[in-house]
């Protein structure tokens, strides 16, 4: 059955227009400058959050044509306050490549959609139950391939390979994760297409429109004949009395399958990095109560992503700034992690900083904001803790040494930010 992919959004009537940014007049805006620097030339960023958050915790930065908001305190403001802040719909920083995901929705039908996700990567039973087991055969399969004494990148044959397929099977297309070339073009097309790439966003929506001919035939199939798995759930679910639509599962499918590898494997890759730069891995491998800790601390001390787009609903003030409706702003998540009002000595890594309040950070109460917060926060975070306390564990079991393979990575990038290689020598 031919299916077609325009790449249109639709969006639901409660959702607001993307109206035209307007700021202070651009040059002579120093954090601007240095803002432009960190988005587009992997420049280090701390620095720059610390004088911002003390200076000027809103400011404007003109070649993101957006307000940048540094502080903790305004970052929870804008995930939390739905009446005020929404999910950019459209351009850069959005999600639009997938098509009308979650991301869109809102009331009843936003509810809907995530009790659907919620009964497969938020259920604590299936979490404690199928689903990890499915984490740890992945996770040693791969680990226990691994050689010793020679050089292996971990990001790329673990930390991304793990959840990829770990996604693709419990949705119920395995077969997808051999479509790599697919997942990468339309996670580069986007959030992170910042600098709206025309070739990054043409290369996104050709592999879009080709995942979505691919699952139609799969859709067909679990229509008739669903079976245990999500994709099952979203082809016989029925939203006011209608089924979803092929393009709304296609589209489910795809945000999935991007988001769910890609901020894991950076999550990870972000956490190995920091454990061998602390010289910590022993510590760990002595201490695996502190495994998860480890995890939550590596996401505040360095997210995957630094910073997330959102867009003003209505004039309102952040910060001490009138913003008027559709103004854009760059919610910076890296900063609001290592803001000393909230976490004392926040710009180095204490494995066991969350010791006592681990699993929290991966709920909707969490201090730190990795998954973002309040209506939209993160449905996949308890699926990002299951699968890097499974393979860290699977790692520091197996392999009593690693170190660097030479030079420590240097991260890049900055919606999605980390190391695009963790070269490591692994021993023991």
């Amino acid at each position: 059955m031919s299916r077609s992919y325009t790449g249109a959004v639709t969006l639901s009537p409660t959702a607001i227009t993307v109206a035209e940014t307007t700021g202070p007049p651009p040059g002579g805006d120093s954090l601007g400058e240095r803002f432009a620097a960190v988005l587009f030339d992997d420049a280090e960023p701390f620095d720059l959050y610390r004088e911002a958050r003390q200076s000027s915790p809103v400011f404007w930065s003109d070649t993101a044509g957006s307000w940048v908001v540094t502080r903790h305190a305004d970052v929870r403001t804008v995930f939390e306050d739905g009446e005020r802040f929404k999910p950019l719909a459209f351009g850069p920083g959005s999600s639009m490549i997938h098509g009308r995901v979650i991301l869109h929705m809102e009331g009843r039908e936003h509810s809907f959609h995530a009790g659907i996700l919620g009964r497969w990567i938020r259920s604590r039973r299936r979490m404690e139950g199928d689903l990890r087991a499915l984490a740890e055969r992945i996770a040693d399969r791969i680990v226990v391939s691994l050689p010793t004494g020679e050089p292996v990148d971990l990001h790329e044959v673990l930390n991304t390979e793990m959840p990829m397929e770990m996604t693709a099977t419990f949705m119920g297309i395995p077969q997808v994760a051999a479509f790599r070339h697919w997942y990468d073009a339309i996670g580069k097309a986007s959030v992170s297409n910042i600098r709206n790439d025309p070739d990054v966003e043409r290369r996104g929506r050709q592999a879009r429109a080709e995942l979505g001919e691919w699952l139609g035939s799969v859709i067909d199939a679990k229509r008739v004949e669903p079976g245990e798995d999500l994709l099952s759930d979203l082809c016989v679910a029925r939203f006011d009395g209608a089924p979803l639509s092929d393009e709304t599962i296609a589209s489910a499918c795809s945000l999935l399958l991007a988001a769910g590898t890609e901020t894991t494997s950076r999550a990870l890759s972000n956490l190995q990095k920091a454990l061998l730069v602390n010289d910590l891995w022993e510590r760990l491998r002595a201490e695996p109560d502190l495994v998860v800790p480890a995890c939550a601390e590596s996401l505040r001390y360095n997210a995957p992503a630094h910073g997330l787009v959102r867009q003003a609903a209505i004039d309102t003030q952040l910060g001490g700034v009138n913003l008027a409706a559709g103004a854009k702003l760059f919610a910076l998540v890296g900063s609001a992690n290592r803001d000393p009002e909230v976490f004392p000595d926040p710009d180095r890594f204490i494995i066991d900083r969350f010791k006592e309040d681990a699993f929290r950070q991966f709920t909707p109460k969490a201090d730190i904001l990795p998954f973002g917060a309040g209506a939209h926060h993160c449905t996949g975070s308890l699926l990002a803790r299951l699968e890097m306390e499974v393979v860290m564990c699977c790692l520091l079991e197996r392999f009593e040494r690693v170190e660097f393979a030479g030079e420590v990575p240097d991260d890049t990038g900055y919606v999605l930010r980390g190391p695009r290689h963790v070269r490591v020598v692994l021993g023991g």
